[in-house]
């Protein structure tokens, strides 16, 4: 099952559609011809044994008339009170009115063939005083006749019954004695026969019927050369068929047996001589015999049929048309695919000029050219973001020369110049240092984003220096949450909002100011708020800078170069819905929020910073 899974599965895109077509359409075909092939095969075969049963019928009919002749021939004996008389006669006065008695009795032999001249049947009548009679004795010769002693001890005699007079036919071969002295017999008719005033048994009555006059039934009702018909009785014995080779044999195979003796009628199918053949039967209601029917199937039943051939000719019709639509439909589908993806390689080599050529105007067609629209797309975003990378190293660029201009290098070497005139070691060295730190990682650190912990280290380093250069002017307090400082921010964001609060919140303020810097992660998102009590400034003003809709003045109490700087970086990184929002506080002064996705650096992982933003944007 597995290699056949995977064959399947290695297959092309047109084979798959062209066999899963072909079994769609032409299996179901194939197995709906094969059920109706069936179907006309049972239906022929349905009313051909229909036929045969009306012939069996027929034939079963022939032979009820022939027993109710068979009565009315034995009545005429039972019932002749003359004849009763003289066969009732055991003693003879002399030899004269024996010979009288046996002469009156052939008469009526005589005149019973006169009346019933279309039966040819031997009837004979055997006497208990010991006296024979036959229709064939005419007194020429003398004739053998079984003896009625022998008769009387024979299993079927005792189902005669001496209370009744109904006729019983027996087949030939269950008396031995009947067949002394009769050959050629298919079965008898016997009955008792009585005298008519006391009902004392006179003897029996016994008509032969012959194998030719059964067969000769059995042939009138045929119409084909190759059916047979025989007789079988409860054992299984055939009495006599239509082929002689067959009579006195026994039905050996007990399937067939079983079916002819369990059912009163029905029909079959077989296997005679090494071939098929449909056997129909039915019970002789006289008898209770089994009157059988069975013909050799030469050919298929539905094979001159012409509903076959309409099915066969509409199947074939089908079958083609099937598969030339699988093909058809497999070429329709796979070539816009293979050229759609022939397209795609040359797109994955880099070349972004490809075009699909659109043909058509359904979902092929679609398909080709939304693929068309997505690489003109592509192009697009390349353009822009080149146009972004370039802005955003020139932001950054900006950054730094504010970071650090000649303005700010000057300012910091006067004030520890002066801190060393004022014999003010400890802090000349803390903000040499606190310089020297600063310098490495902006010329040193190419990254472009940082964990919050190094931006807030260097932080530290810049409001180190602004604490020495504007002594006792503020304080500050940097609280930093152990997930917010494994978070990234590209760096140099939070120093130019520090930066403002210092140069314009408490340029005019008499006390000393206070700046709080906190950073925070909350429901992924990394919160930065820079917050000052200092003087504030224009809050529409500042959101109308930080909104791009407000050029900078330097002039201005808020100058918004730095920040408007650090919001288009932001934005340009995570998304303008990101980026810094400017509130007041409750004591006037100003508070600054940089809100950005929160993504925690990989221990052990130097991140680069073009790699960097491709992974935060993935992350959106």
């Amino acid at each position: 099952m597995g290699k056949i899974k995977k064959k399947l599965q290695s297959l092309g895109l047109g084979r798959k559609i062209l066999l899963s077509n072909l079994v769609l359409f032409v299996v179901p075909c194939l197995i709906l011809m094969l059920l109706l092939f069936n179907l006309v095969q049972t239906g022929a075969n349905e009313r051909l044994n229909s036929s045969k049963m009306v012939i069996l019928n027929q034939i079963d009919q022939n032979m009820e008339d022939m027993f109710q002749d068979i009565i009315s021939y034995t009545n005429y004996f039972y019932c002749n009170r003359e004849l009763n008389r003289l066969i009732s006669l055991r003693d003879f006065p002399a030899p004269y009115d024996e010979i009288v008695t046996q002469k009156h009795i052939r008469s009526y032999f005589r005149e019973s063939r006169i009346i019933y001249s279309n039966m040819d049947y031997n009837m004979r009548l055997l006497c208990d005083n010991g006296k024979n009679y036959s229709t064939e004795d005419d007194g020429s010769e003398n004739l053998v006749y079984p003896r009625l002693e022998q008769l009387m001890q024979e299993d079927w005699y005792q189902q005669l019954g001496e209370n009744t007079s109904s006729i019983k036919y027996i087949p030939a071969y269950v008396s031995e004695e009947f067949q002394k002295t009769e050959d050629g017999s298919a079965m008898r008719a016997v009955r008792l026969t009585k005298n008519l005033n006391s009902g004392r048994v006179l003897g029996i009555m016994e008509v032969n019927i012959q194998q030719k006059q059964m067969k000769d039934i059995f042939q009138g009702g045929l119409e084909k050369e190759s059916q047979q018909v025989f007789l079988m009785d409860g054992t299984g014995r055939i009495l006599c068929s239509t082929e002689d080779s067959l009579t006195q044999q026994r039905v050996e195979e007990k399937g067939y047996l079983s079916k002819l003796t369990g059912y009163d009628h029905g029909y079959f199918s077989a296997g005679m001589n090494g071939r098929p053949a449909q056997v129909s039967f039915v019970t002789n209601e006289t008898t209770g015999w089994k009157l059988v029917m069975y013909e050799e199937e030469k050919g298929a039943v539905w094979a001159g049929n012409r509903i076959f051939v309409m099915i066969l000719l509409v199947a074939a019709v089908y079958v083609l048309l099937a598969v030339f639509m699988s093909v058809y439909n497999s070429r329709y589908i796979s070539g816009p695919l293979q050229k759609l993806k022939a397209d795609m390689k040359n797109v994955y080599r880099g070349d972004l000029t490809v075009r699909t050529p659109v043909e058509t105007t359904d979902e092929f067609g679609q398909l080709s050219l939304q693929f068309n629209q997505m690489l003109e797309r592509i192009e697009e975003l390349i353009v822009r973001l080149e146009q972004e990378e370039e802005e955003k190293r020139s932001l950054e660029m900006q950054a730094l020369q504010a970071q650090i201009n000649p303005h700010f290098l000057y300012n910091t070497l006067a004030s520890i110049r002066f801190l060393v005139e004022m014999d003010m070691g400890d802090r000349a060295d803390q903000s040499l240092l606190a310089l020297v730190k600063l310098l490495r990682r902006t010329y040193s650190d190419k990254r472009e984003l940082i964990p919050v912990a190094e931006e807030m280290e260097s932080l530290k380093n810049y409001l180190v220096l602004m604490e020495n250069r504007y002594q006792d002017t503020f304080v500050w307090n940097l609280e930093v949450s152990a997930e917010a400082g494994d978070c990234l921010i590209p760096r140099i964001s939070v120093q130019p909002l520090v930066e403002n609060a210092i140069a314009h919140g408490f340029c005019q303020k008499e006390d000393t100011g206070h700046i709080l810097i906190e950073a925070r992660a909350e429901g992924g998102i990394l919160l930065v708020r820079v917050e000052d009590d200092g003087i504030g400034g224009n809050l529409e003003y500042i959101r109308e800078v930080l909104a791009g809709k407000e050029e900078t003045h330097t002039k201005e109490q808020f100058s918004g170069i730095g920040i408007r700087n650090v919001q288009k970086r932001l934005q340009i990184i995570y998304g303008e819905e990101y980026g810094i929002s400017a509130e007041h506080t409750s004591g006037g002064g100003m508070r600054f929020d940089i809100r950005i996705p929160h993504k925690a650096v990989q221990k052990g992982v130097r991140t680069t910073g073009q790699e960097e933003m491709r992974d935060i944007r993935c992350g959106l």
